[in-house]
């Protein structure tokens, strides 16, 4: 009987990250991401994993996605519940480092949307610039020395990078842009560890942190940044729910803790 009851709670959980995956695949593939003007703005959805970042006991969905226009962010995150469906978190994420510019994106400088301002670093108050950006419906990256902001129709994302490293006194974006994001994996870094977010790009491991979502729709988090090994094939976890990365010739690598 014992065993009945363990094997119908472990179908019902399959069957609800299911429902959520669903849900938020559909949501995200009709977010007007890179709607500037008339166009539709709709991206292509790459992966989609669960996180329970507040411990609230219903997981998060992050959704990675192909942008076509420099700024936006590449991964896009949401909640989920039974009543409201899924809803999108403020804050977007964009794992790795900055890239030089490759020409494959659209700057929406170049299109008349977008504006860089200029501060004086650590003397910027991040909540009052998210809050002006959701009044005016404007979506703002952060970074240290400058902000980016553009207006999309019908979407606002914030983006924190502030802790980039970029050359000193670094005024506009014009001379970088965003990593792609080729795999996300969610789960310990050590068997019976805390819980990550861990994201692959081309030159880059990205290790998040969560500890809950602020009232004001950004998330309470750290971050780590490690160079990829140029071995690297993608990520993987196991059966005990640890992620690693998985090398080209099919063994894997712990990642440990941070």
């Amino acid at each position: 009987m014992l065993l009945t009851v363990l094997l119908l709670a472990q179908a019902l959980a399959v069957a609800t990250e299911s429902t959520i995956v669903a849900a938020v695949r559909a949501a995200a593939e009709h977010e007007p991401v890179e709607a500037f003007g008339k166009t539709p703005g709709f991206v292509r959805v790459r992966d989609i994993v669960l996180l329970d970042v507040d411990g609230h006991g219903a997981p998060e969905a992050f959704v990675s996605i192909e942008p076509r226009v420099r700024q936006t962010p590449t991964v896009l995150a949401y909640t989920f519940d039974p009543q409201r469906g899924a809803r999108r978190v403020l804050e977007g994420l964009v794992p790795g480092s900055p890239q030089p510019v490759s020409g494959r994106l659209v700057d929406d400088h170049t299109i008349g949307f977008g504006i860089d301002m200029t501060f004086v670093p650590d003397r910027v108050d991040f909540d009052r610039l998210v809050a002006n950006g959701v009044q005016h419906h404007m979506s703002v990256v952060r970074y240290r020395t400058f902000a980016h902001a553009d207006g999309r129709s019908n979407f606002v994302t914030m983006v924190d990078l502030a802790g980039w490293t970029l050359p000193p006194n670094t005024k506009t974006c014009e001379a970088f842009e965003f990593s792609p994001v080729e795999a996300l994996a969610a789960g310990s870094l050590t068997r019976n560890g805390p819980r990550y977010l861990v994201a692959l790009t081309p030159s880059d491991v990205t290790i998040y942190r969560f500890r809950g979502i602020r009232s004001n729709g950004l998330f309470d988090k750290q971050s780590w940044v490690r160079t990829r090994p140029s071995d690297v094939a993608g990520l993987a976890v196991s059966a005990e729910g640890v992620v690693a990365l998985r090398m080209q010739d099919g063994h894997v690598v712990p990642l440990g803790e941070p």
